[in-house]
């Protein structure tokens, strides 16, 4: 699957996901940016966005998913199995979905390894709706993509 991200704006009161959906040899098979209304915590954002990319994933008929997110303490909390308050119900919902593929893990990642779901939560606050790629895809969107990649895979 690949990288969710979520973004705050606390002075305008939104929030924004990014997702970014790659297959396995690296390059974009997708890409959302959904602006949300109002403005939880952080971890809240990102698990809920963490939530989103496994819908999409589902909806896009994906049977394995990598999800990986540079909050690392929603990962882990995910991973160990251990309710956090803040996010429980999200975390009940994700640990459900997980058994509805055939292989699902979390990972976290450094904000630096993750330009392009870094941008797009920032890029999703600024939008009245959900903006999403699946075929085509912006060139502004692939350079962020091509950042992202190991240079082994370049």
């Amino acid at each position: 699957m690949g990288y969710t991200a979520s973004g705050l704006d606390q002075k305008l009161n939104k929030a924004g996901w990014g997702i970014a959906a790659r297959n396995s040899s690296g390059e974009l098979a997708g890409a959302w940016a959904r602006p949300t209304e109002g403005c939880a915590e952080v971890q809240v954002e990102e698990a809920l966005a963490i939530r989103e990319a496994m819908v999409l994933a589902k909806q896009m008929g994906w049977r394995n998913a990598e999800l990986e997110s540079d909050c690392k303490h929603v990962v882990d909390k995910i991973n160990a199995r251990e309710e956090e308050v803040s996010i429980a119900i999200i975390q009940l919902d994700i640990w459900r979905m997980m058994k509805e593929f055939d292989q699902c893990c979390f990972s976290y990642t450094r904000r630096s390894n993750n330009y392009v779901s870094h941008y797009l939560p920032k890029f999703a606050i600024t939008l009245i709706d959900v903006a999403e790629w699946k075929l085509s895809f912006s060139a502004w969107l692939l350079e962020l993509v091509q950042a992202d990649l190991p240079e082994q895979l370049l």
